[in-house]
């Protein structure tokens, strides 16, 4: 998120209020008095912005990157009123950073599990960004794109997957344009996002939709992105895509997928026991085909349970 605090911004802040200012005291004195409004808007906005400047130019996001989400809840409490105050008089200069400091603060909440008011707080910001990068999207889109990525995150955990799918969506397209351009940047987020998109389309028994989604998403893993820059979606997206082509009887599709999902997946015993059924149906499907792939891929031979 970039809507910061920038000595840009505040220059023109106290630029409009010394213009303000002036202007107010050449219509109601006089024009004689034009330079003496000019340097009370000065002097008036130096103190009004120096009480918002000193808490906001210390990086509310830092308690949370030392796990002090309680810090960062606290600190952004008595914050917030000066940004909405800003924002409101100034929107074109300190409506971004608003909503980077709603975002901060509704990831603190989640981390604390105030999760009503973490999402209350994102859905906030998202309408922000949504009005700011329908008239700037190239400054504004990746914003709008991480903001309803998180919002839609809450949404899930909220066990609203309807809506958290429609969120996820608006983000994918946004991320998917930006990925167009900056592929290194934001390759890798494009596919966490699939992957969660398929993840909510499979819950919404919407399966040829999911297959689609993390199909891409894996597609990004394996082919579009050097190892070290995989995200850690990759192992999810390949065990999910594999489990979707069992589901479609595609199973010999399946079986490398599946094979090079669970090696990259060890340690990860939930994944593993997710798994574990479409691994069994592969296998069954085609015995042969299915441990020369995992042999192939693995290094070793199929585990011992799937011949019992």
């Amino acid at each position: 998120m970039r809507g910061e605090l920038t000595r840009g911004k505040l220059a023109v802040a106290l630029a409009a209020g010394a213009v303000a200012f002036g202007a107010a005291a050449w219509l109601l004195l006089g024009p004689a008095w034009f330079i003496a409004g000019v340097l009370a808007g000065l002097l008036v906005g130096a103190f009004v912005l120096a009480g918002i400047y000193t808490p906001a130019t210390t990086d509310a996001a830092a308690p949370l990157g030392h796990d002090r989400p309680g810090g960062a809840i606290a600190q952004l409490y008595h914050e917030m009123s000066n940004w909405r105050v800003l924002a409101r008089i100034w929107p074109g200069q300190f409506r971004d950073a608003l909503a980077n400091r709603l975002i901060i603060q509704s990831g603190a909440l989640q981390a604390v599990h105030r999760d009503e008011e973490a999402l209350r707080t994102a859905g906030e910001a998202v309408a922000i960004y949504q009005d700011l990068a329908a008239s700037r999207p190239g400054k504004y889109g990746p914003d709008l794109a991480g903001a309803l990525d998180h919002q839609s995150r809450l949404l899930a955990a909220d066990d609203r997957p309807a809506d958290a799918l429609a969120a996820m969506q608006v983000a994918v397209r946004l991320y998917r344009n930006l990925a167009a351009a900056e592929p290194a940047k934001y390759l890798p987020v494009l596919a966490e996002c699939l992957t969660c998109e398929a993840d909510w389309l499979a819950d919404l028994e919407l399966p040829a939709d999911a297959l689609a989604a993390v199909h891409e998403a894996t597609d990004i893993c394996q082919d579009k992105l050097p190892w070290q820059q995989v995200p850690p979606c990759a192992v999810r997206a390949m065990l999910l895509e594999g489990e979707l082509l069992c589901g479609q009887d595609r199973h010999r599709e399946a079986a490398r997928l599946l094979a090079k999902g669970w090696l990259l997946a060890s340690g990860q015993e939930d994944m593993l026991r997710d798994a574990a059924l479409a691994i069994r149906a592969a296998y069954r499907a085609d015995p042969g085909h299915f441990c020369a792939v995992w042999q192939a891929e693995t290094g070793a031979e199929p585990p011992d349970w799937l011949s019992t």
